[in-house]
């Protein structure tokens, strides 16, 4: 009797696992033997962690100047710092905190930059220090310019450059001022590497929508033939022929 029970136990139990194979409970079969479909695996997508990684993004983004992604709008300082503390005293106009990490480097505007005066150095001139608030970057007003760590005063290095853009020779400035021909070099060139650049930033590539020509000719002294006469080229005197 027991023999029995046993028997039909067995033979319900294996009736109910292929039952159960039947309705694929169990992924016992690989993916080959069930109807021919093979499952494939998609690719696991990776997130983007910058926008230069989505090219959605890098289509969308406007182009910026070579320093990554456009930055968002600067708060003035004036609206992020504490109501406590003394007022501003000090002109900050025109100056700008020079270090590349502040979010207010390169910024002029005295309403929007964090800068306030932090005394005065120098033994023969006072010169003004200004501090940024936001990273604690101290500089002198005299950074970025010609005079920059010089103990000269600027008014005897103004006449002696004025000396020498009137044609005065730089051994003959150290004659007259006091000064080495070596420092007065060294002013000279300083002075002409600044202009320079300031010509590159504000007078290269300019649109010129009108010309005004004045001297049309202009002479040159020769020592043979008295004065030697030196004309436009000839596209220029076409254009004035027909003026």
């Amino acid at each position: 009797m027991a023999l029995q029970v046993f028997v039909f136990l067995l033979v319900v139990f294996l009736l109910s696992l292929a039952l159960l194979w039947r309705l694929d409970w169990f992924p016992l079969r690989s993916s080959s033997s069930r109807g021919g479909v093979k499952r494939t695996r998609l690719p696991r997508l990776l997130k983007s962690r910058t926008p230069d990684d989505c090219p959605s993004c890098r289509l969308t983004s406007t182009p910026s100047s070579g320093r990554g992604p456009a930055s968002e709008a600067v708060r003035p300082w004036r609206e992020v710092k504490s109501r406590r503390g003394a007022p501003k005293r000090v002109n900050t106009e025109g100056y700008a905190c020079p270090n590349p990490q502040c979010r207010y480097c390169g910024i002029t505007d005295a309403q929007v930059h964090a800068l306030v005066g932090d005394g005065k150095h120098g033994h023969t001139e006072q010169i003004q220090t200004f501090r940024c608030q936001a990273c604690h970057t101290t500089f002198s007003a005299r950074r970025d310019t010609p005079l920059y760590r010089l103990k000269t005063h600027s008014q005897q290095i103004a006449v002696v450059l004025s000396a020498l853009a009137e044609g005065l020779d730089p051994s003959a400035a150290e004659r007259v001022f006091g000064y080495r021909q070596a420092t007065i070099t060294t002013w000279l060139t300083r002075a002409g590497e600044h202009a320079q650049t300031l010509h590159k930033r504000s007078f290269s590539n300019l649109y010129l929508p009108h010309l005004q020509l004045d001297e049309l000719r202009t002479r040159l002294r020769c020592a043979c033939t008295g004065y030697l006469e030196y004309p436009f080229p000839r596209d220029v005197q076409r254009v004035l022929s027909h003026q």
